[in-house]
């Protein structure tokens, strides 16, 4: 019988990785080149990816949400909310402890977004910065243009890159990136202490005086600077138009340098990566993560994963393919541009300060984030909607509780 069943695992031949399937909205050029490198790092911790896209990242939530209730989760997938959202409502993996033992060499604003009643249940993959401005550099040097520094530079540039005919301001559909311009301008002309109160702690006073409405009036006037074409684009149509020499400016995510690189662009020759107007050294960031459903059958797997993930040079160098930093500190900056290591020299000077600034989207409740993010848009869509109206709605917006 012993040799029956040698024989028996002879002729199946070696065992089979075990499958995981990641549900992602990562799906632009220098996206796609991070997720091929992350299904090798999964392939060398033996762990056959199969990877899901779906473009957009409220698609892939909404996604992710009917899977779980048709019965069918995938194993892991990336995701932009809080842990705590997805633990309320589901069942999270333990991951074990020698990935919690490899938490502890992240910055501890990061580290405590990745435990689930103290128990690792997610891992990071880069650090990206919120509040940068992109600039067009050959453009700039042909209108004998400097890269603003204050919000008043970036005006009077705007409005003379306007009149020479060109785009000044390249912008996408989404609710988020009209939320990082709000936040750049928020940062930039009231500073990050009005910040955490206003928009974090929702001070009703705040938000109803004065230094509100005139940020509010100052995000819509950045309108004038756009293009139609922006209700039917994503981020990486954005970026799309200052390669081909469109436009000038572009708020957005670190993750615009991948798609730099990956059109060999270099870095201070043919754009400029600059913290937004007035933000100086304040690295407003988010960080892309993995959560791990609760699936005991594949625990083995995803605790491999999980740990190859976290491994120095693999985050280095999913980082680095997708624009953003390593999110360890311990992680070699050796192949990356100038625009990755400015990012940060900022991160490691705020961690230091304790100053780093945690997206909203991490910190806000679920209601509270997207009705942000809807007041915003229809602030920005409207012409009708005053500023006393906004005011007010956001106001309404941040109280909501999930």
């Amino acid at each position: 019988m012993r040799r029956l069943l040698v024989i028996a695992a002879l002729l199946a031949g070696p065992a089979r990785a075990a499958d995981l399937e990641l549900l992602h909205s990562w799906t632009s050029g220098s996206e796609a080149a991070m997720v091929a490198e992350l299904s090798a790092a999964a392939r060398r911790a033996g762990v056959d990816l199969k990877v899901t896209a779906v473009a957009g990242a409220s698609n892939a939530s909404t996604l992710l949400k009917a899977r779980f209730l048709s019965g069918h989760p995938p194993e892991l997938a990336q995701t932009d909310k809080p842990l705590r959202i997805w633990s309320e409502a589901v069942p999270l993996a333990d991951l074990g402890a020698a990935v919690d033992a490899q938490l502890a060499a992240l910055p501890r604003a990061i580290a405590a977004e990745l435990r689930d009643a103290g128990r690792p249940a997610a891992v990071p993959l880069n650090v990206h910065r919120l509040n940068t401005l992109w600039s067009n550099q050959r453009l700039l040097r042909a209108h004998g243009l400097a890269v603003p520094q204050d919000w008043d530079a970036f005006h009077r540039a705007a409005a003379q890159l306007r009149a020479a005919g060109l785009l000044p301001l390249a912008l996408g559909s989404s609710a988020g990136q009209k939320l990082s311009l709000f936040v750049a301008v928020v940062l930039g002309r009231a500073g990050r202490d009005f910040f955490e109160r206003a928009l974090v702690q929702a001070d009703p006073a705040l938000l109803a005086g004065e230094r509100m409405a005139a940020l509010l009036r100052e995000f819509r006037a950045l309108k004038a600077y756009t293009d139609a074409g922006q209700v039917s684009r994503d981020w990486a149509g954005a970026t799309a138009l200052l390669l081909q020499g469109k436009a000038v400016f572009q708020f957005t995510g670190d993750w615009a340098n991948g798609e730099f690189q990956k059109a060999g662009w270099q870095p201070g020759v043919d754009y400029d990566c600059s913290a937004a107007p007035g933000n100086g050294g304040l690295h407003y960031f988010e960080f892309d993560r993995i959560v791990f459903f609760a699936q005991p059958a594949r625990l083995g797997a995803q605790q491999r994963l999980a740990g190859a993930l976290l491994q120095p040079q693999v985050s280095a160098q999913l980082a680095r393919l997708k624009g953003g930093i390593p999110v360890r500190g311990d992680a070699d900056l050796g192949g990356f541009n100038a625009c990755a290591r400015r990012s940060a020299a900022d991160f490691r000077a705020g961690e230091a300060r304790g100053e780093l600034t945690l997206a909203l989207s991490a910190r806000l409740g679920e209601s509270a984030y997207g009705g942000l993010r809807d007041v915003l848009s229809a602030y920005w869509a409207s012409e009708r909607m005053t500023v006393q109206q906004a005011q007010k709605r956001l106001a309404l917006a941040l109280r909501q509780a999930d």
